[in-house]
């Protein structure tokens, strides 16, 4: 209930409109002798600010919390509104010898809460940094700014970014962020790096753009490549909050709608993933392509409708995705091509990363922050990129760092989506193997699988088939688990290769066949 702390990282005050502390308030007071009254009394304080400063968070009226890893979002119960009340009002009961002070009846406070239709300010979230606006204006004031619906609770606080900056300004800026803090962390290629350049422009975007955001998935060859230093870059930043992955769809979905629920964080990150894992639970998908996130609440009988407005990062070795999350993935990968442990911090521009960190965050804030007022005052320009599902984000992204120069934003998203994808890899291997053994010819899945079979068998030892069919489990799939995975992945290209099927309406039996690369790699 209370306001997230002034204390931080750093710098200057910025200009700000003091809130009037709670003992500054004038107490409102409540007459509860009468329960109907006493609801209808309670509701206008709320709605009023006469009690605390209350929001409206999908359905629920919430207020924000302090923590100790910072500022939450934390829903209004019936034991918080009591002690709310009994520390901001005057609740009395009218007794034969006058009014006398007392604690709000339970049933009150039920009553007050089970209402859906509040008239309370909209909270989409808290931020920890200042928001661009679709107006190119950059808000500095801290607070529920009402004209964007977030609460800018800030973890470093920025002052003078300068409005129209100078060449040398944003070149500045350019060489702390890229040059001196990235410059050395061992990128696979050019599009890593100006993937994560544009990661970190997404916490300060997000009042401009409502769109949901893919996941960014952060991946090295090995251990200590750099992928911990890099969501620390973002939590020093932005603040993030950390989750860890499922062990099923079912407990991640909960992981999700937890964090939603209470987080203040702009970025939360899916930390140290099992080495090698597939990303791929279906709740994954439906989360980063929706704008509400829509779950029931643990414990209760109720549906929450929350704004997904975070960047959603998965952090691990050797990761891949699986089902749809290929495409919905844009992906940091590093590479150090040694072993991490023998290369030498005071090699690197920035030296000790973890120490230059701590005293230099605050200047890559307002680097950050320069740049994009720079990209502002060029007019705004995006690219051409496109990725379904997302809006805005890949055009808006791609024009930012176009102006800046930095070359690599999804230039090799298709090759990364097919190195990535394991289900992808498994059926262009099954589905070139298929092609050339038995060409384009139709057949049904028992014919395919009778042909496995055979293959695995040494019936046919010409045959490789069986050791490339995908499986249930460890065993060749029987036809009716076969026939639902072609039809789930019919007109899907693998590597160049698809599934076609031809329906026999009299059989009542769909024929299978392949057809192969228009420009099938010379050899």
């Amino acid at each position: 209930m209370s306001h997230p702390s002034d204390e931080g990282h750093a710098t200057e005050n910025v200009a700000t409109v003091p809130q009037p502390r709670a003992e500054e308030r004038e107490r409102v007071v409540i007459d509860v002798t009468d329960e109907p009254t006493g609801v209808t009394e309670v509701t206008r304080a709320l709605q009023s600010g006469a009690i605390a400063e209350v929001y409206l968070r999908g359905r629920r009226p919430v207020w924000i919390g302090d923590g100790d890893d910072g500022p939450f979002i934390e829903e209004i119960t019936k034991d918080a509104l009591t002690l709310a009340l009994h520390e901001h009002a005057d609740v009395f009961k009218m007794r034969k010898n006058g009014p006398a002070a007392v604690l709000l009846p339970t049933r009150v406070a039920a009553v007050v809460l089970a209402r859906n239709n509040w008239k309370l300010p909209r909270l989409k979230g808290i931020t920890t940094v200042p928001l661009l606006s679709p107006d190119g204006q950059l808000h500095l004031r801290e607070g529920y700014n009402p004209a964007t619906g977030w609460f800018y609770a800030p973890q470093i606080r920025i002052k003078d970014v300068p409005e129209i900056p100078t060449q040398e300004q944003i070149s500045d800026a350019q060489e702390l962020v890229v040059g001196r803090m990235l410059g050395d962390f061992p990128w696979m290629a050019p599009s890593d790096l100006a993937q994560f350049v544009g990661a970190l422009f997404i916490p300060l975007l997000r009042s401009m753009i409502p769109d949901p955001t893919p996941l960014w998935c952060i991946t090295a060859t090995n251990p200590g490549s750099g992928k911990s230093l890099l969501s620390r870059i973002m939590g020093d930043l932005f603040g993030i909050k950390t989750a860890s992955w499922g062990s099923d769809n079912g407990e991640q979905r909960k992981v999700i709608t937890s964090v939603l629920m209470e987080s203040g964080h702009p970025v939360t990150v899916f930390d140290n993933v099992p080495s090698g894992h597939t990303l791929r639970y279906p709740v994954m998908s439906e989360l980063i392509t929706s704008q509400i996130w829509g779950d029931r609440v643990l414990g209760k009988s109720e549906m929450a409708n929350i704004p997904n407005n975070m960047l959603w990062v998965a952090n691990g070795n050797n990761l891949t995705v699986g089902d749809d999350l290929a495409r919905r993935t844009i992906w940091v990968r590093l590479n150090p091509e040694v072993r991490p442990d023998t290369r030498d911090p005071s090699a690197f521009a920035a030296g000790d990363l973890n120490e230059w960190l701590q005293l230099h965050t605050a200047e890559v804030l307002h680097a950050l922050l320069t740049l994009l007022r720079g990209w502002v005052s060029a007019g705004m320009p995006k690219s051409d990129h496109h990725m379904a599902s997302f809006g805005a984000w890949p055009r808006t992204l791609g024009g930012i760092l176009n102006w800046m120069c930095l070359p690599g934003w999804l230039t090799d998203r298709e090759a990364q989506m097919e190195d990535a994808d394991e289900d992808s890899m498994e059926w262009a291997a099954f589905l070139s193997v298929w092609h050339d053994e038995l060409g384009t010819n139709e057949y049904t899945s028992q014919s395919l699988v009778d042909f496995a079979f055979a293959s695995a068998t040494g019936m046919n030892t010409a045959s490789k088939i069986n050791s490339v069919m995908p499986t249930n489990g460890d065993k060749i799939p029987n036809s009716k688990q076969l026939g639902k995975w072609l039809r789930a992945r019919q007109g899907r290209f693998f590597s160049g290769y698809r599934i076609l099927a031809r329906r026999d309406a009299r059989q009542k039996i769909n024929y299978w066949r392949v057809e192969g690369p228009k420009n099938p790699p010379q050899q």
